[in-house]
């Protein structure tokens, strides 16, 4: 074998190495987040996660686009695993019930509102 046919042989059973790039645009609040995954070897792939997606309170996806939701539930001190979901407003509304079964009239929510919070007629 020649030092040139060594060379190649070698540079074959190295490790190819990838590198992920982001490019995240915002316009008008809404999030377009692109991926690229650029490689020697392979031509650049180009994935849109999430298009034109507002950002809610507890809610995330997946690499592969599920949406996913959990909340904090201070009462145990623990994530609560709430579901996966197909689009990301159903997961900002199981996000929005357990704030609320959680936290009541204080809760934070991203689309449903919380209950109005009851006056004390003794201390009003």
């Amino acid at each position: 074998m020649t030092s040139d046919e060594e060379e190649n042989h070698q540079g074959e059973n190295s490790k190819r190495q990838k590198r992920i790039c982001k490019e995240i645009i915002i316009k008008n609040g809404k999030t377009n987040v692109t991926s690229k995954m650029v490689s020697s070897k392979e031509k650049n792939v180009t994935k849109t996660h999430q298009e034109n997606v507002k950002k809610y309170r507890g809610v995330r996806q997946r690499k592969w686009g599920s949406w996913v939701a959990e909340i904090r539930d201070i009462r145990i001190n623990k994530r609560r695993w709430l579901g996966s979901f197909a689009t990301a407003y159903e997961a900002a509304l199981a996000y929005d019930k357990a704030a609320i079964e959680i936290k009541g009239p204080n809760a934070l929510t991203n689309i449903l509102k919380p209950p109005p919070k009851e006056i004390d007629p003794i201390n009003h």
